[in-house]
């Protein structure tokens, strides 16, 4: 096993689980489109290499969701909307992360 030094300074995870008709699920509110707009907010600003931006099938928040997690922060946001996302970026993307190497 090997330690990975990846780049990234933070790691932005959004929930885009899919459940069966009538359970809450990320995805039936709205997460694919907030997962979008975050993932084409980094890459705007060339800060592809030092944040990630991720879609996961499950962060166990159905009933709250759709959740967004970020890290290192710790920082757990449920009932997002594409709203509340120009907040989100603001208190963990700028000012971002210096790279430190070329951006995308």
């Amino acid at each position: 096993m090997k330690d990975l030094d990846t780049g990234y300074r933070r790691l932005i995870l959004v929930c885009v689980n899919e459940r069966e008709p009538g359970l809450a699920a990320c995805a039936n509110r709205g997460s694919v489109a907030i997962h979008k707009r975050i993932k084409e907010f980094v890459k705007s600003r060339g800060l592809g290499k030092v944040i990630r931006v991720s879609r996961v099938h499950c962060l166990g928040q159905c009933e709250r969701g759709p959740t967004v997690a970020v890290f290192p922060e710790g920082a757990w946001y449920g009932g997002v909307t594409l709203d509340d996302v120009d907040e989100i970026l603001r208190r963990h993307v700028e000012p971002a992360p210096a790279p430190d190497r070329p951006a995308d």
